[in-house]
């Protein structure tokens, strides 16, 4: 199987980019078309190479308990079509940022830790939950197969969820800590699956610039 590193094009470019950039303090998450289909088959098919590890059950203790049920890939090769898509896609989020006054983020931003998740049909996915703080700025996810409920929410009880669309080929743009000066983190909670899907998390982790990192990068207790 021959896997393209070839930087994919993108069916939303960099004003449509950073008018969603721009929507994220008032919303905390935002989505729009981005991968074709050709792009998106490439990429399954890599995703189909990866090795897999079932994600921790349960993360934290008590009112903080977060349940996730699915299994995830966190040694994404950079020469291959996943690691093409993550360039093109910081290189696509500098320019949004270059065509907004005030920049959105003041401090480093670069794409270093790439996961791929797998749900099966069914799964209980993952309940509400903040992203760890180490991840900054912008938290995007790709939908490569399946079908799924994406939302943001107030707090660990789901309360106010609102969903944020997530079909195959769209780029889901979620806030991070210093985007826009905020360091709140958005509850957010993935269920609903009524066929396994496929997605890939694109972040950026202050503590590995190597992409080094093993987890799923939840916290619980933050």
């Amino acid at each position: 199987m021959t896997l393209t590193s070839e930087p994919p094009a993108f069916e939303s470019g960099p004003a449509a980019l950073a008018e969603a950039i721009a929507r994220l303090p008032a919303e905390d998450a935002v989505s729009l078309p981005l991968l074709g289909g050709d792009t998106v088959q490439g990429l399954l098919d890599e995703s189909s190479t990866l090795t897999y590890r079932p994600a921790t059950p349960v993360i934290g203790a008590g009112e903080r308990r977060v349940w996730q049920d699915c299994e995830v890939s966190c040694a994404v090769p950079r020469e291959g079509a996943l690691g093409a898509c993550a360039r093109r896609l910081q290189d696509a989020f500098h320019e949004a940022f270059a065509l907004l006054s005030p920049t959105p983020l003041a401090e480093r931003f670069d794409i270093n830790d790439l996961i791929v998740q797998r749900y099966p049909k069914g799964s209980g996915g993952i309940t509400p939950h903040r992203d760890h703080i180490a991840y900054r700025g912008l938290i995007s996810v790709i939908t490569l197969s399946g079908i799924c409920r994406f939302a943001v929410c107030r707090d660990r009880s789901a309360a106010e969820a609102r969903p944020v669309p997530a079909p195959v080929g769209w780029l889901v743009l979620m806030r991070g800590p210093g985007l826009y000066g905020l360091e709140d983190r958005p509850f957010h909670f993935v269920d609903r699956f009524t066929e396994p899907r496929i997605s890939v998390g694109f972040r950026h982790d202050r503590r590995a610039p190597d992409g080094s990192v093993a987890t799923l990068g939840l916290s619980p207790g933050g």
